[in-house]
């Protein structure tokens, strides 16, 4: 008797699971050591049964990535979407950056701070399609967050050249104080206490990074 085909919900459960085991394995041993065999050994399946799912482990890698920055990009539009001051928008923008890099540590490494392939290392290979879909995934991020901040005036009087060294500063500070966080380091500076840096501190970061995007 044949086997039942899956649904279209069992499918997409499937689906997520390859990829929330995809993204342990990948965050504790690289991407360099991650294999299909190892992935399917994790989820108790076959090879195989991956394989109907993804094509190779780049195009599944390329989906965690993908999936990591829709995620960012749903958390900054969910933190925005009802303030309605602009300088107050960049506020919640900032801090919900900050919270997704902290919360998720395991996507924040693989999207922004491991050495790992990028979408210009796929060009002309069979995974190219995968990463012109990641790249978009993580240029509708730099877009967002891009416009919210011309929308919010800090850079007004500031000369036009100075418009993107101003922005990636600010990427550079944000991203910084997330990698931080996420480190450790604040257990040797404050003690191993996981509220070490809480709220506060966070907000009184994400109040100073705008400030200094200012020019203050």
């Amino acid at each position: 008797m044949p086997r039942k085909a899956r649904s279209p919900e069992e499918v997409l459960k499937v689906r997520q699971n390859i990829l929330d085991k995809a993204l342990e394995l990948i965050s504790e041993d690289g991407y360099d050591n991650f294999s299909m065999r190892k992935l399917a050994n994790r989820l108790d399946m076959t090879a195989t049964t991956i394989y109907q799912y993804f094509a190779n482990k780049d195009e599944l890698y390329l989906a965690v990535l993908q999936e990591g920055f829709e995620l960012l990009y749903e958390e900054l539009k969910n933190a925005t979407q009802s303030v309605q001051d602009p300088l107050g928008k960049l506020t919640a923008l900032t801090r919900a950056f900050v919270d997704f890099g902290i919360e998720n540590p395991n996507f924040y490494n693989i999207m922004l701070v491991n050495d790992v392939p990028k979408y210009y290392d796929y060009v002309g290979s069979s995974s190219e399609g995968a990463a012109a879909r990641e790249m978009e995934a993580a240029l509708k991020v730099r877009n967002y967050i891009s416009t919210k901040i011309l929308e919010s005036g800090v850079l007004e009087g500031r000369p036009l050249e100075d418009t993107m060294p101003v922005i990636i500063h600010f990427f550079c500070t944000v991203h910084g104080f997330v990698t931080f966080r996420n480190s450790q380091i604040t257990d040797y500076l404050f003690g191993p206490d996981p509220e070490a840096i809480d709220d506060a501190v966070i907000d009184q970061f994400v109040a100073g990074a705008i400030d200094q995007m200012r020019g203050r």
